[in-house]
């Protein structure tokens, strides 16, 4: 496995028990909780201490639940007792790069555990849509580093064969899963797209020789196929594999863009009522694999769609940030069931115990900002409580409420747009959330604003006055005439004197408690 991924990216420091092992998928690790049975697994130890007293135990259980290694990073720290540690266990271990995000190793090591062909195969034997394969089966054919990409340079697919040729561009698109965007990459790309044949591209790692072709399907190109080889090996032979793979890779992503929208309306389809249809969430559950007896629901949506934006790339600016929700998920939080209902992105979250629901918002947290920096704008997203499957619909509206509040912080100026992703549940907010409920049903019930709020309104439209931000400004500070005049950024004096035409204007005693609230109440609603 750590030469499949790179040894710049993961090494095997302790191989006890790893001889013969197929690795089936990584999983990040909880050292809170119980490891879930996954055998074959890698476990990757985020945040996990190299030392203490209940490290044997945990390695034990990793042991127990089938998993073939744990990944970690030292952190310029000494491993010796963790290796010890793993040695006594019989688990392998893995040290990460320190340098090397985790969400980056997960999506690396994901693609090395995908089929891993020797050669002798040809390009008709590969499944149809895994890019992965056919990547490995071209590098083989080819006799070099094979990188697929589509046209906006987002890498597909990259081959994983041991001892590759790599440079610089490769090792940060595979990094990047994008390749990094300079004039020069930007020009290459423009040549490879407007050609019949294979390019040559100019790299300036020196024996190196770089080439490449468009895949097409008609006139429309469906992306690039990237070959990275010893310098003076590409010749006529090399071009004919380039080609017919280029041919053979516009039915795989023809294919795939196919399985993506069948796969996208199945699954959609199903998280509706698992979601909305309380009477046909419990079929929903089932079909979808849902077997905890409680469950959490997440409300996730990007800050402020670009304006001006037609109906079709509205809809696939959410199926984007849908894609890297669902994508992330399958990497973070593999129990969890991603759906997509008008702007907002639900994700399903089964609760196995008490810890877990603090696992589950750390990882919402990295899964919200890491599509934050990928469609370079805020997203948000607002966890609901932990309820029954049965009430499943109380924790989405609690989500959803969750989710309000936090957009309409980022309208009002409250939270910076350059925060990045911004997670909260309902215990977080507090009473700012159940006061917005109380509210909402007074003025349901017409109840609110109400005739205080309404009169000094009107006097301020006619008077241009402001006694409306002043006496509200006033309430917010506790009746501190002080501090309301720094924010109001006024001297005190003013201040004071506005409140002392409060009761001479608008009948309203600032002395009597319940008709502080009562006024406060008004004008919160009214601004809120």
């Amino acid at each position: 496995m750590g030469r499949l991924v790179g040894t710049e990216f993961m090494t095997l420091v302790e191989s006890a028990g790893a001889d013969g092992r197929c690795v089936s998928g990584s999983v990040i690790y909880d050292p809170h909780a119980r490891p879930t049975s996954f055998p074959g697994a890698l476990a990757f130890g985020i945040g996990l201490s190299l030392s203490g007293k209940r490290l044997r135990p945990r390695l034990e259980e990793l042991k127990a639940a089938g998993y073939a290694a744990l990944v970690y990073k030292a952190n310029g720290a000494s491993d010796e007792y963790l290796r010890g540690v793993a040695r006594a266990a019989g688990i392998a271990l893995f040290r990460a790069a320190d340098s090397t995000p985790w969400t980056q190793l997960a999506e690396i090591v994901d693609a090395a555990i995908a089929p891993h062909r020797s050669g002798g195969r040809t390009l008709v034997d590969i499944r149809p849509g895994d890019l992965f394969d056919l990547a490995n089966t071209v590098a083989a054919l080819a006799g070099g580093a094979i990188a697929i990409a589509d046209p906006k340079q987002t890498i597909l697919a990259y081959s994983t064969l041991a001892d590759q040729p790599i440079d610089d561009t490769r090792r940060n698109s595979i990094l990047r899963l994008h390749v990094p965007q300079t004039e020069q990459n930007d020009v290459d790309y423009r040549r490879v797209h407007a050609a019949a044949d294979v390019v040559d591209v100019v790299t300036e790692e020196p024996g190196l020789r770089r080439c490449a072709i468009a895949i097409r399907a008609g006139d429309s190109v469906l992306g690039s196929l990237w070959l990275l080889t010893a310098a003076g090996s590409i010749g006529a032979d090399t071009a004919r594999v380039m080609r017919e793979a280029a041919n053979v890779a516009a039915l795989h992503l023809l294919h795939r863009r196919t399985a993506y929208v069948s796969n996208l309306t199945r699954q959609v389809d199903l998280v509706k009522p698992l979601l909305f249809e309380p009477e046909r969430a419990e079929l929903a559950a089932l079909r979808l694999g849902i077997s905890s007896a409680s469950v959490r629901v997440a409300a996730v949506s990007a800050w402020h769609l670009q304006p001006g934006l037609g109906a079709l790339e509205t809809l696939q600016s959410r199926l984007r940030l849908f894609d890297i929700v669902r994508t992330s998920c399958a990497v973070r939080l593999p129990a969890a069931v991603c759906g997509l209902a008008d702007n907002i992105i639900y994700i399903v979250l089964p609760q196995t115990d008490h810890s877990s629901g603090q696992f589950h918002q750390d990882a919402i947290l990295r899964i919200v900002q890491n599509a934050a920096r990928m469609v370079s704008k805020p997203v948000v997203a607002g966890i609901g409580g932990t309820v029954a499957l049965s009430q499943l619909e109380q924790s989405r509206t609690g989500a959803e409420a969750v989710l309000g509040e936090l957009i309409r912080d980022l309208d009002e100026g409250r939270v910076s747009p350059q925060s990045g992703g911004l997670v909260a549940d309902e215990e977080s907010l507090g009473s700012r959330l159940h006061l917005r409920q109380i509210v909402v049903e007074l003025q349901k019930a017409g109840h609110l604003p109400g005739e205080y709020a309404a009169k000094i309104a009107d006097h301020d439209a006619e008077h241009k006055t402001f006694f409306e931000e002043t006496l509200r400004t006033h309430l917010d500070t506790g009746r501190n005439a002080i501090e309301a005049a720094k924010k109001l950024g006024l001297h005190v004096n003013t201040v004071r004197y506005r409140l002392s035409r409060i009761e001479p204007l608008f009948g309203i005693d600032l002395e009597d408690p319940e008709t502080r609230l009562l006024v406060w109440l008004q004008l919160w609603a009214r601004h809120n």
